[in-house]
């Protein structure tokens, strides 16, 4: 497989071309990681949010839209939505998983105009990656895309549910005991991503990588 390659910034149209759904995933559930990173591997900031990492970063902040924009849903962590301030988000839809149910008041009060929020929960359990895609599923919403957190993204990726995962590595080292990427307790077996897309822009370098 060819990898395609350009540096930024790009304008919005080719923003909306560089992250495009592939053809193949028009008839089927297409699941995406959109994240941001540390060189070394770190998902937070020195504040312990995505944030403090993505600050500053043009490139990231374009993606992270386009992405988006590309979703019919967008699967969220009630953690992360608790640390990161979620609300309902404008024309995208948000599936929020929880083990317990309790989700913040401020996710569930929509405005004109934003998508729908869907609460997954586990009734005390984990909730699992499949649980979520079926009820995801009885909506029609075949475009999916995971923002976090990290443990919540590992076993999708484990299951082999992830197709792709869309990442900016920003050229800082955080250090410190924060979030990986992807947990320290995670273990995969031979997986092999294959780079489909590599953007330098800024400092930054947004990879498009396939799981499957």
């Amino acid at each position: 497989m060819d990898v395609r390659t350009a540096t930024g910034p790009l304008d919005a149209d080719r923003l909306a071309e560089w992250y495009a759904v592939p053809p193949e995933a028009r008839d089927r559930t297409w699941v995406r990681g959109s994240f941001i990173t540390s060189l070394d591997g770190r998902a937070t900031g020195p504040g312990g949010l995505s944030g403090g990492l993505n600050a500053g970063s043009e490139g990231d902040h374009a993606a992270f839209h386009h992405v988006r924009e590309q979703a019919d849903v967008v699967v969220v962590g009630a953690g992360t939505i608790r640390s990161e301030g979620y609300g309902p988000l404008p024309r995208v839809n948000l599936a929020v998983v929880t083990r317990s149910g309790d989700v913040p008041d401020k996710v569930l009060d929509r405005s004109p105009g934003d998508g729908e929020v869907v609460v997954i929960s586990g009734d005390g359990a984990e909730v699992t990656p499949r649980q979520v895609l079926d009820e995801v599923g009885r909506r029609g919403w075949r475009s999916v895309v995971i923002e976090g957190g990290p443990s919540l993204f590992a076993p999708w990726v484990r299951a082999g549910l992830v197709d792709e995962l869309c990442v900016t590595v920003r050229p800082v080292l955080v250090g410190g005991d924060g979030p990986l990427l992807v947990p320290a307790s995670a273990r995969f077996d031979d997986l092999v991503g294959r780079a489909t897309h590599v953007l330098v822009w800024g400092g930054d370098v947004l990879v498009r990588t396939r799981l499957r």
